[in-house]
This record gives C-alpha cells, structure tokens and sequence, in this order.
C-alpha cells in the first residue's frame, strides 16, 4: 500500500530500489517499483493484446516473476528492461494462442524503444520472423536471440560471448537493421 511506504523510500531512483530490493529481498522496495510501471506495463499488453482481462494477468504475471528476475539478472535501465521483458511475454503469448497481431500506435512514447519496433511488428512479419534471424551473420544471429529471445542483457551477453560491450550493441543494433530490412522487403513481396 502506498501510504505506508516511506518517503525514503518513494523518492528512491530506480536503480537504488533495485539494488536494495536484491540486498535486502525487502517486497516494499518491489512495491514502489510496481506503483510506478504497473500502469505502462498494462499499456505495453493492450498494444499487443487487445484485451482488458489478459493485460491485467500480464501485469500481475511480470510482477510476480520481478522477485526472482531482478536477483538473476543485472538491470542497467529498468523502465527499458521492464519493456522488453513485457513486450516479450506478449509476444509469447501471441505466438502460442495464435493472437492475431494487432498494434495500436496509442502507447505513449516513453514507454516505446522506437519507431521503427512498431513498424517490424505484422502478422505477416511475425511469422517470417524465424527466416529473417537466419539470414543474419553468426554474431548478430547470437547477439540478437540472447537479447531479445533469452533476455539477456547487454552485459550478459558481453560475458558469454567475449564481446565488449560496444561490440554487442553494435551487433544488436545492426542485426535489429538487417531484420528490419528483410521484414520490410518481405512484406512489401
């Protein structure tokens, strides 16, 4: 609950309540964290979900898997990590039920990574997704299933694959460039 929350506490950054919450293991910490993105990742489900009810079980999905996701995993920028994390679980579960796919451009701009991330986003695309990581070279293939399919974060993949942190966002970001370009081409066939 909100008002029992101190101001301490409240006026944390959120790199500080993350860093507590994993010394501590203190829920108020993951309380605060919640007040202040259950909204946005509520947002992030109805873009992709279009459904009331299952964005609510999205929110409360995310946030029960926070806890244990927080202590597995170094988290640089959480509103960013929050999204990616929400927006992959969506995704997911849109896969798996065969959800048709349906992007509404109704989400503020705070909560998208860019432009360019709706534009990649059709049925279509969804489905020729597979094909167009398999065009990648090796290293943005790598790079880009750790990130965006095992959530990895940048400084994870930096140790599994002997990378520098430079290279991995330079192979991330380019890979994300070759897939948008194969999407784009693909879909305009």
């Amino acid at each position: 609950m909100r008002f029992l929350r101190s101001k301490k506490v409240i006026n944390m950054e959120d790199a500080a309540l993350v860093d507590a919450f994993k010394k501590s293991g203190d829920g108020e910490y993951l309380g605060v964290l919640f007040d202040r993105y259950s909204h946005l990742v509520f947002a992030v489900s109805m873009k992709y979900l279009h459904n009331e009810e299952e964005s609510k079980d999205v929110v409360m999905h995310i946030f029960e898997k926070l806890a244990a996701d927080l202590k597995k995993y170094q988290v640089d920028n959480f509103s960013h990590w929050l999204y990616v994390i929400t927006r992959n679980h969506c995704l997911r579960l849109l896969r798996n039920k065969s959800y048709p796919v349906h992007i509404t451009d109704d989400i503020p701009a705070a909560v998208e990574n860019t432009d360019e991330e709706a534009a990649l986003i059709s049925d279509r695309m969804l489905s020729n997704l597979d094909e167009a990581v398999s065009t990648l070279n090796e290293v943005q293939q790598k790079c880009i299933k750790l990130f965006y399919f095992e959530e990895k974060s940048y400084k994870e993949i930096e140790s599994l694959t002997g990378f520098t942190y430079k290279e991995v966002k330079t192979h991330i970001q380019n890979g994300k460039r070759n897939l948008r370009i194969f999407l784009l081409k693909k879909d305009h066939d």
